[in-house]
């Protein structure tokens, strides 16, 4: 019988897409109920469903506690950027 049925890092994992996929399809549905296509919410429900999801799963997974801060503003900065270049080319889209 195997001494653990988990990896490191599977608690990460299994939190961190988890939330990852429910924001997703929430972004999705929102903008759908606006009339829109769905891809702007769901990018935007991916990448703050994304930074949510690193910083909870790193929180509670020990073996990455220590990177949760740094993991969600890195994630953060490419939101943010992904705003800015949706604003400056929102035409082109």
């Amino acid at each position: 019988m195997p001494e653990k049925l988990f990896f490191n890092g599977d608690i990460f994992g299994f939190i961190d897409n988890g939330i990852l996929v429910v924001v997703t399809l929430y972004g999705i549905y929102k903008e759908r109920q606006k009339g829109g296509s769905g891809v702007i919410g769901g990018l935007f429900g991916a990448l703050i469903g994304n930074a949510l999801s690193d910083l909870v799963a790193a929180v509670i997974d020990p073996s990455t506690r220590h990177l949760a801060i740094g993991v969600f503003a890195g994630c953060m900065y490419v939101t943010v950027l992904a705003y800015i270049g949706l604003k400056l080319f929102k035409k082109d889209f």
